[in-house]
């Protein structure tokens, strides 16, 4: 690895009547929140959304308003058909089906990462080494897209990919942050280094504490999946890694919240750089 100084040098440059029938390019999108922000995103906008005839959550006025300003069509059904539908009941009365989550192309985000080196908002990434819960997937994505990550990578195998579950728990978030999937992770970091990130693991047992890290500059963290951690040469590829310590007599935190910790502690670094652009 070359050696490197304080900072590294820029770089180059649809559903039908009351019963839902999956196609093979679509996905069932539930919840108030996802549908709205799909709706608000416009990428993967629905052709029709059924709402629950029992269901009177304020925000529906919101999203039928929404819908409608979209020329979606907007159905009353029976709620069991939409419990059929989505497979459980904790979907608030309203869902859809929309286009498939697709993944950005590796090489194309890599790039438009690259091009951000140098900018006043330095590029901010995410590496998932083997999540495989959904849930917390889908809460890391959400995560990221409030702290402003450029761009989030994930394995092919052995880990959870773009799921209706993850967006769900992502509260409309796959439709803003770019997520690419990688074969190779150490291949990944490496990449990364060439177009110039710091990468940065975090690991229990490392020296440096994650608030003693400079992430105003550009930088890749680097989350281990539930229980194993990073794996080892991903941990060996790392320039650095950093602990969130703890107090209590359980030694770690869940992934998604350990994301959470460390990615608004690169926002508040970088809120003090920028004050008056930064809105919390």
């Amino acid at each position: 690895m070359k050696k490197k100084g304080a900072t590294r040098s820029a770089a180059q440059s649809g559903a039908q009547s009351d019963k839902v029938r999956p196609g093979p390019e679509s996905r069932t999108l539930y919840g108030v929140n996802p549908l709205l922000e799909a709706l608000r995103a416009g990428g993967h906008v629905p052709a029709e959304i059924l709402i629950a005839e029992s269901a009177r959550d304020e925000r529906l006025r919101e999203l039928v308003e929404l819908a409608r300003a979209k020329h979606v069509t907007v159905k009353r059904v029976p709620r069991a058909s939409i419990d059929r539908a989505v497979g459980n009941t904790h979907h608030q009365g309203v869902m859809a089906r929309i286009a498939a989550a697709r993944y950005a192309d590796a090489e194309d985000l890599l790039s438009l990462i690259a091009a951000r080196i140098g900018a006043e908002t330095e590029p901010l990434v995410v590496v998932l080494d083997g999540i495989e819960d959904p849930r917390n997937l889908g809460a890391i994505l959400r995560t990221a897209e409030c702290a402003g990550v450029h761009g989030v990578f994930v394995p092919e195998r052995r880990a959870a990919g773009l799921t209706d579950i993850v967006a769900k728990a992502a509260a409309g978030a796959t439709e803003y942050v770019p997520t690419a999937r990688v074969t190779n992770m150490s291949r990944l970091i490496d990449q990364l280094k060439e177009r110039n990130l710091w990468v940065v693991g975090t690991a229990a047992d490392a020296r440096l504490n994650y608030t003693e890290w400079d992430w105003t500059r550009p930088s890749a963290v680097v989350l281990g999946g539930e229980g194993a951690g990073l794996h080892r040469l991903v941990r060996e590829h790392c320039d650095e890694l950093v602990r969130i310590p703890v107090q209590g007599k359980i030694q770690s935190l869940n992934v998604s919240v350990a994301a959470g910790v460390v990615l608004y502690e690169a926002l508040r670094q970088r809120s003090r750089k920028r004050p008056t652009e930064m809105k919390l």
